[in-house]
């Protein structure tokens, strides 16, 4: 996985968000978090608790917009296919 990623500063790579129920594998968040120290990506991670249900996904990805100030009007078109990044 390290090789993969090279050096993030030298890609402009974005925070990386690991959610849903995959994220609760230990294993790919242990890989993942090294992967990303070693190249200098940051990396968020919901906790364990929060990564066995898609509502706790979904709630995860509002706080993280809601966090970087993206409002969104509630009159919007419902789009199930809208990208949760």
């Amino acid at each position: 996985m390290r090789e993969k990623f090279g050096s993030g500063a030298a890609h402009r790579i974005e925070p990386i968000d690991l959610s849903g129920g995959v994220s609760s594998n230990r294993a790919l968040r242990e890989n993942l978090r090294g992967a990303c120290d070693q190249s200098g990506i940051e990396l968020i991670i919901a906790e364990p608790w929060l990564c066995t249900d898609n509502a706790a996904m979904i709630a995860f990805a509002a706080m993280q917009r809601l966090n970087s100030a993206e409002i969104s009007d509630l009159a919007e078109e419902i789009d199930p296919n809208l990208a949760l990044a």
